[in-house]
């Protein structure tokens, strides 16, 4: 699971800090002393990262990845990425800068001009910086994105990209809750979902399921699955939901559990 914010402005915790004003400012700066372009991707950091390092090279590709299996435009915005040495330089930059954001490994931000990514370098910084850079990528191409569809992206292309988007926890969870008995899809409920801190672990796992199954089952399903991105990125008010584009297709939560026991025996345990 991870955690992105879209505000308007962002919040700052300055009151408390017993310093003075230029302390301050100095001590909410993200790092900036180090900076890397690579096609959209703006890295800032306060430690030496090497232009070519290869996980640059991987969330690089990740552009074409998404904008192919998705169909959508291909964005010149930048996404700045600021990257913390570790994990205590991290905390201490989130807790002052945006003092109510919850506890997590890292964050995608959007507000009326920037889009931004905060992470730290540590030992799941790639899980992390895939996730987030895809939600960068997603809304620097489509503004209003549905809450599920979102995570549910992120989630896929989280994985490496030998992978092809399978996500074994998320897998594996459902896979344990639907043999006890205690899940079954529900598309119409996750489409009205509307706030992230309303996401359970099990949602993430089902929206990251909707994903795969569309673009792995057929062209059609894939088809579709674009078909609504496209109906969302050019009238998200208007925009039919993908519940009803499927229903109208004769594909339902049926084919995804095809999809779901197919996967089960495909994949090693």
């Amino acid at each position: 699971m991870r955690f992105f914010v879209v505000i308007l402005i962002l919040l700052s915790g300055c009151q408390a800090l017993p310093a003075t004003k230029s302390m301050l400012l100095r001590s909410l700066d993200p790092p900036g002393k180090r900076e890397v372009v690579r096609g959209q991707l703006v890295v800032h950091s306060d430690f030496h990262l090497p232009r070519r390092h290869r996980l640059l090279d991987e969330l690089e590709q990740r552009r074409q990845d998404i904008t192919e299996l998705l169909n959508i435009p291909v964005s010149d915005e930048p996404i700045h990425v600021y990257l913390f040495e570790n994990e205590s330089a991290f905390t201490d930059y989130m807790q002052r800068k945006h003092p109510l954001f919850p506890n997590r490994r890292a964050f995608f931000v959007k507000n009326d001009t920037s889009l931004m990514v905060f992470a730290w370098w540590g030992s799941r910084v790639a899980e992390d910086l895939r996730h987030e850079v895809t939600h960068g990528y997603v809304h620097s191409a489509v503004n209003d994105i549905p809450l599920w569809l979102d995570e549910g992206i992120a989630e896929y292309f989280e994985t490496p990209r030998a992978n092809s988007g399978f996500n074994s926890p998320h897998f594996h969870l459902l896979l344990e809750q639907y043999d006890a008995g205690q899940w079954q899809p529900d598309l119409s409920r996750l489409e009205n979902l509307r706030k992230a801190n309303a996401l359970t672990q099990m949602d993430y796992a089902e929206s990251w399921l909707w994903v795969h199954y569309l673009l792995h089952h057929d062209v059609q399903t894939a088809g579709i699955l674009q078909a609504h991105i496209e109906e969302v990125r050019l009238d998200p008010a208007g925009a039919r939901s993908l519940h009803d584009l499927l229903t109208q297709s004769n594909r339902d939560a049926t084919e995804l559990l095809s999809h779901f026991e197919f996967l089960r025996k495909t994949v090693k345990p």
